[in-house]
C-alpha cells in the first residue's frame, strides 16, 4: 500500500532522531559511487531553480523582482525538505518546506487534495515564514501518479493588503491589520490560477496587477523547475533520484560539520543585542500596545568538538503587542542568511546546511512569543537581522582564532521611508523604494570592508535603476554618493553606505511611515572587532515647507550628500522645518517638495583606528572616503590638499606625534577596570537607570531565573534587588 505523505514525514524524523544522519542514511553510497553523475546531478538541478528565478525576474512587473531581486526558489522532497536552493533572499530554504510539512500535517493530502497542476499560496508567518509580505507559490512534482518533490519560489510584495502604508506598517499591532495571510490555500490547477482567487486579489490589494504579475512570474518559474526535473527523472530513474535527493541533504550535513570543525574553535561564545520598539505614539486601536519598550537579547554560542553549534537565547526579554516579534520559523530563516553566505557558499546549500545547529528560544520571548496567530508580524526582520549581524561577529571571532582572516563577515540592515498615497499617475497605493544595497560590510582581519552592495540576506542587489524607482515612486533621487561619517574606523574599516535622499515630486495626500529592517536606533549595535569602532547611527531627516522650488528655478544647489552630523549639508542648504523620526515613527504628511533622508550606519571596523596604515588614509581622503576631520579625530592622522597636484598629502612626523597625543589621551581617560565595576554596581544597586532600561532587565528577569541569578552575582547584588518598572 502506498504510504502518505505523512507517513513518510514521520519515517524521515524517526530515522534522523535514531541515527544522526539525515533520511536514515549512514552511507551516502549511491552519489560517491560515481561523483561526476553526482556532479552533473546537482548542477542541472541548481541551473534549473536558477534560471527559473531568472524567468521570474523577466516576468514579473514589481520593481522588488526585477531591481532589489527579492525571491528565491527551493527544490523540495514529499516530506518538505530543502535538496537545493536557488540564488536569492536565501532566508526561506527552511520556512517555504516547513509550509509545506504544515500541509502535511494537517491532512492536506487527504482533505485538500493534492494533485498535479495543483497551485498552493502560503504566507502564514504564525506558521512559517519571515512576514506576510513574503508570498511562497508552491508546485508539486509527480511522477507516475506519485508526488515526487515539490517546488516552492518566494516574492516579497509591495502590498499585502496591510493597514496603510500597505507593506510593513509599524502601527499595526494585530492580525487582521498584518495583511492578507494564505495558510496553503489551494488557488489553482492545472497549472492555473482559479478566477475566483484573481478575483479576490484584485478586490483585496491597491497593487493587485503587481501582486499578480508576481504570481505568474512565480507559477513560469515553478513550471520550468517541474520540467526538469521531470526530464532528470526520466534520464535517471525515479528511484535513483529520489535516493540522490536524500543523499545531497546527507552529504551536506556532513560536510557542514567538517566546515564547522575546520573553521572554528570550540567553545562559549557570548554576546548581546538589543531592541529598541517605540510604540507609545503610534496610532494603534489596541491600547496595551501604546508603550515604548527596549528588549534585552543575551545570545550564547556554544560549540562542541564535533562541529554542532547550539545558539542559545537565554534571558531574553519578553514578547509585546507590536510588529517586530520574531517566531522560531523566521530566526531559522534568519540563521540560514549568516550560514549560506559564510559556510555554504559553494552552491550545495540545502537543509543539511542547517541540521548541525540548535536554537534555544525561550517560550515568551520576543523570539518565540508562543502563540504567534493573534500577533502582527509585518517588522520581524528588525529583530532577526540584528540579532543574526551580531551573530555574524561572533562567527568571525571564531574564523580569526582558526586562521580563516579572510573570511570574517559582517553587515547591517538599511532602513527607509514607507509611504502611502496618490501617486503620479493619480492611483492610491502603497509607494515603496526598497534601495537595500545602501550597505557597507563589516571589515575583515585582512581588508577594507565592500562599500555599497553588502546587504547580506540579499547578495547580488545594489541600488537598482533610480530612474526605475522614479518612475514607480513619486520622488526624484537625489543622491549616490558615499557617506564618510557612516563607517566602522579600525586598522581596517568597515566598508561605506550611501545616504537615501528623496525629493518629494508628483504624488498627492503622501504619508510616510518607516520599512524597518533593524531594531536599533540610540544603542549602537556591538559590531566592532579587535579594538575597531561601530559604524554610525541611523540619520533620519524629514524637511517640509522646503524652498526646492525657489532653488531649482534659481539654480542653486540642492541637497546631495549628508556632511557632517555636527552641520549637515541639508540644514545649511535648505530652508525647511526639520523633524528627525526614529526608526520607527508614527505616521506623518508629505508634500511636494518636501525631502526624506535616511543615512545608515555601516557595521564595525577591525584593530584599532591608531594602527591604520598612512597609505590607506591618504587612498581614502583621494576618493572622499573620510575627510580631513576623520583623519586627524579617529586615526590621528595629519593630512593637508595639495592645490597644486590635487591630492591630499599625509605628515607623517606629525601623525606619529598625533598619534601618540590620542593614546596618551586614552590612558588619562582611562579607568581601572575594578574601579569601573564598583562605580557600575553602586549604580545599579541604587536603580539609577533610564526607566525603559529598567523595564528591559525586569522583562529578562521576569522570564529567565538563570540570567537573573547571573546578573545579580556578577554585580554583587543583593538576591531581592530587582529592578523598579514604572
Amino acid at each position: 500500500m502506498k504510504k502518505t505523505l505523512k507517513e513518510k514525514l514521520a519515517e524521515s524524523r524517526q530515522a534522523y532522531a535514531a541515527t544522526g544522519c539525515y533520511a536514515g542514511i549512514t552511507e551516502p553510497r549511491l552519489l560517491r559511487s560515481d561523483p561526476i553523475a553526482a556532479e552533473l546531478f546537482h548542477s542541472r538541478l541548481l541551473a534549473a531553480l536558477i534560471a527559473g528565478r531568472e524567468t521570474t525576474k523577466m516576468i514579473s512587473g514589481s520593481p522588488y523582482v526585477r531591481e532589489v531581486a527579492e525571491l528565491a526558489i527551493g527544490l523540495y522532497t514529499p516530506e518538505g525538505h530543502n535538496i537545493a536552493q536557488s540564488t536569492g533572499i536565501q532566508a526561506h530554504s527552511r520556512p517555504m518546506g516547513e509550509a509545506i510539512q504544515w500541509m502535511i500535517e494537517h491532512d492536506w493530502e487527504e482533505k485538500v487534495g493534492i494533485a498535479p497542476g495543483d497551485l498552493f499560496w502560503f504566507n502564514e508567518c504564525s506558521v512559517a515564514g519571515m512576514h506576510p509580505a513574503d508570498v511562497y507559490d508552491i508546485l508539486p512534482v509527480f511522477r507516475e501518479g506519485e508526488l515526487v518533490a515539490w517546488v516552492c519560489t518566494v516574492i516579497m510584495e509591495m502590498d499585502i493588503g496591510a493597514v496603510s502604508p500597505g507593506c510593513m506598517p509599524v502601527p499595526n499591532v494585530e492580525r487582521a491589520t498584518d495583511g492578507v495571510r494564505f495558510a496553503g490555500e489551494k488557488v489553482g490547477s492545472h497549472d492555473q490560477l482559479r478566477h475566483d482567487i484573481v478575483t479576490k486579489c484584485e478586490m483585496s490589494f491597491d497593487m493587485a496587477d503587481m501582486f499578480l504579475l508576481d504570481r505568474k512570474g512565480a507559477i513560469a518559474a515553478n513550471l520550468h523547475v517541474r520540467r526538469e526535473v521531470e526530464k532528470l527523472i526520466g534520464e535517471c530513474g525515479l528511484e535513483w533520484f529520489r535516493t540522490a535527493t536524500c543523499e545531497l541533504i546527507e552529504e551536506e550535513r556532513r560536510n557542514q560539520l567538517a566546515r564547522l570543525r575546520q573553521r572554528t574553535v570550540p567553545g562559549r561564545y557570548r554576546n548581546v543585542i538589543s531592541f529598541e520598539y517605540y510604540m507609545a505614539q503610534q496610532p494603534t486601536s489596541w491600547l496595551p500596545a501604546k508603550r515604548d519598550v527596549i528588549r534585552l537579547a543575551p545570545m550564547e554560542t556554544r560549540i562542541d568538538a564535533s562541529g554542532r553549534v547550539v545558539l542559545d537565547f537565554e534571558g531574553a526579554g519578553e514578547w509585546g503587542w507590536h510588529s517586530f516579534n520574531a517566531t522560531p520559523s523566521g530566526m531559522w530563516g534568519c540563521l540560514a542568511i549568516g550560514i549560506v553566505q559564510t559556510l555554504s557558499w559553494d552552491g550545495r546549500a540545502n537543509l543539511g546546511s542547517l541540521l548541525p545547529f540548535e536554537l534555544e528560544l525561550p517560550r515568551g520571548t520576543v523570539f518565540n512569543p508562543g502563540d504567534t496567530r493573534p500577533l502582527a508580524q509585518a517588522n520581524t526582520w528588525a529583530t532577526t537581522i540584528e540579532t543574526f549581524s551580531a551573530w555574524m561577529a561572533t562567527l568571525s571571532q571564531t574564523y580569526f582564532m582558526r586562521g580563516f582572516r579572510e573570511e570574517m563577515l559582517g553587515f547591517r540592515s538599511a532602513y527607509s521611508i514607507a509611504m502611502v498615497g496618490y501617486d503620479q499617475y493619480g492611483q492610491r497605493r502603497p509607494l515603496l523604494a526598497a534601495c537595500t544595497g545602501t550597505i557597507g560590510s563589516a571589515a575583515s582581519a585582512v581588508r577594507d570592508g565592500l562599500d555599497p552592495g553588502a546587504l547580506l540576506p540579499t547578495p547580488e542587489v545594489d541600488r537598482g535603476n533610480a530612474e526605475i524607482w522614479e518612475a514607480f515612486v513619486p520622488h526624484l533621487d537625489l543622491s549616490h554618493r558615499l557617506d564618510p561619517y557612516s563607517a566602522g574606523a579600525g586598522r581596517y574599516r568597515s566598508g561605506l553606505c550611501m545616504p537615501i535622499m528623496n525629493l518629494i515630486h508628483g504624488g498627492r495626500e503622501i504619508v510616510g511611515s518607516a520599512l524597518v529592517s533593524g531594531g536599533t536606533y540610540g544603542i549602537l549595535p556591538n559590531l566592532g572587532l579587535s579594538g575597531g569602532y561601530p559604524g554610525g547611527k541611523l540619520i533620519r531627516a524629514v524637511l517640509h515647507d522646503t524652498n526646492v522650488a525657489q532653488l531649482i528655478a534659481e539654480r542653486r544647489p540642492l541637497v546631495h550628500e549628508l556632511g557632517s552630523p555636527a552641520d549637515p549639508d541639508y540644514a545649511r542648504l535648505i530652508e525647511a522645518r526639520i523633524s528627525h523620526p526614529h526608526h520607527v515613527p508614527e505616521p506623518f504628511a508629505l508634500a511636494n517638495g518636501d525631502i526624506t533622508i535616511d543615512a545608515h550606519g555601516a557595521p564595525g571596523g577591525f584593530g584599532d583606528p591608531l594602527e591604520r596604515e598612512l597609505e590607506a588614509i591618504c587612498r581614502d581622503l583621494d576618493n572622499g572616503l573620510i575627510t580631513a576631520e576623520i583623519a586627524a579625530r579617529l586615526y590621528g592622522a595629519e593630512a593637508r590638499f595639495d592645490t597644486r597636484m590635487q591630492s591630499w598629502q599625509i605628515d607623517e612626523d606629525a601623525s606619529a606625534r598625533r598619534r601618540r597625543e590620542k593614546r596618551a589621551e586614552r590612558l588619562a581617560r582611562a579607568v581601572p577596570a575594578r574601579e569601573f565595576w564598583v562605580g557600575r554596581s553602586r549604580q545599579l544597586a541604587a536603580r539609577e537607570f533610564d526607566p525603559l532600561i529598567s523595564e528591559m532587565y525586569a522583562s529578562s528577569m521576569k522570564l529567565s531565573e538563570s540570567f537573573a541569578q547571573e546578573f545579580r552575582d556578577f554585580w554583587a547584588l543583593p538576591a531581592s534587588w530587582q529592578p523598579e518598572v514604572p
